[in-house]
């Protein structure tokens, strides 16, 4: 079953790849976890679907390729890429992946857009990766001082270590941000966990409210967060934004009521773009958009006005975005600083069973 659901993915990407007419087009390469039953990769290549539908270019086509959102498989990706000859990419992938391919990206003068990865180490840089969200210390702050103001006590984070380029810079500003010293932290592996050993090490602080500190397997946070709220019932829990994803409904249970997601997306009925394109998605494809595709969505829509404006190559592209600043996309504007960078609200979801 898994190798058929692979073909058909394949040969879904193909087709959607000659989807735009004849013509001479740009080819750009987006990187995302193509396995089977990815809800990211269902989501991102169903945005770019739409995205093509949209706007009905006739100057661009979209190539796939799948990094499964690991190290090791990024940088063979990679190389997919660099083999075809690409020379304009999007990445969905987590930081620690975003690291492992940063020296060659810049090596080889590859155009990024990284819609993923927040990490401080592609901050404050004058190289080829643009980003569409805000770097993790800016993310950390807002969430510290939403902390701060909302009634998280005694609090218990729980850190993933897979993830480190994400998650050492990320409790560091955390802390940084944060006016109370009644902290306890478990480092854990989100991908080996032990929920008994995890279990007893929860039963051992004295904690009120609870921060999730991972960026990626919603289905293994939400896993957690249920667990913890076996100790302590109703209590408040925190996720980050690279969670948001209809598998924490699934897995975290009742504590879903007491949590809060951080979102780069307002909720329901505050942007009605926003949710005009949701709901055109869902009666599209049948399915919930999870936001790395709205990300990747804009990321192709400032991609576009740069090739539309005759700027086809990485530098010409680097240019034209670092002169322009400010852009126009479906979900709001964005501005990006000198180093390709952009601030951006961080809106903090309640109500997170309506936002799927």
């Amino acid at each position: 079953m898994k190798k058929i659901s692979v073909i058909l993915i394949i040969t879904f990407l193909l087709s959607l790849a000659g989807s735009c007419s004849k013509k001479e087009k740009i080819s750009i390469a987006i990187k995302t976890s193509l396995e089977a039953r990815s809800i990211e990769g269902l989501s991102v290549v169903n945005a770019a679907k739409l995205f093509l539908e949209d706007y009905k270019c006739d100057n661009i086509e979209i190539i796939f390729f799948d990094d499964g959102c690991r190290s090791k498989k990024t940088v063979e990706a990679y190389e997919e890429v660099k083999k075809s000859g690409i020379k304009i990419l999007i990445t969905t992938h987590i930081s620690t992946c975003a690291i492992a391919i940063y020296d060659q990206l810049n090596r080889d003068g590859v155009l990024t857009f990284s819609t993923a990865a927040t990490t401080d180490k592609l901050s404050r840089m004058d190289d080829y990766i643009f980003r569409n969200i805000q770097d993790v210390g800016k993310e950390q702050k807002r969430i510290a001082e939403y902390i701060n103001t909302n009634g998280f006590n005694r609090l218990l984070i729980i850190r993933d270590t897979d993830n480190s380029d994400y998650t050492d810079p990320a409790i560091k500003y955390f802390r940084e941000g944060l006016r109370s010293r009644e902290v306890a932290v478990i480092d854990i592996s989100i991908a080996k966990v032990d929920h008994g050993d995890l279990l007893l090490k929860m039963k051992r602080y004295n904690f009120s409210s609870l921060y999730l500190l991972m960026g990626s397997n919603a289905s293994g946070v939400g896993a957690i967060a249920q667990l913890a709220s076996s100790i302590r019932p109703g209590m408040r829990i925190m996720y980050t934004p690279w969670v948001k994803s209809p598998l924490i409904l699934e897995t975290a249970g009742s504590s879903i009521r007491h949590s809060v997601i951080p979102s780069h997306y307002p909720p329901k009925n505050v942007n009605a773009r926003k949710d005009a394109y949701i709901s055109r998605f869902k009666e599209r494809f049948g399915s919930s958009q999870i936001f790395i595709g709205l990300n990747v969505y804009s990321a192709l829509e400032i991609l576009y006005q740069c090739i539309s404006a005759g700027e086809k190559d990485p530098d010409a592209i680097k240019k034209y975005i670092l002169n322009k600043k400010t852009f126009q996309t479906e979900f709001g504007t964005l501005t990006f600083d000198e180093f390709g960078d952009v601030d951006r609200p961080l809106y903090f979801i309640t109500e997170i069973s309506k936002e799927f």
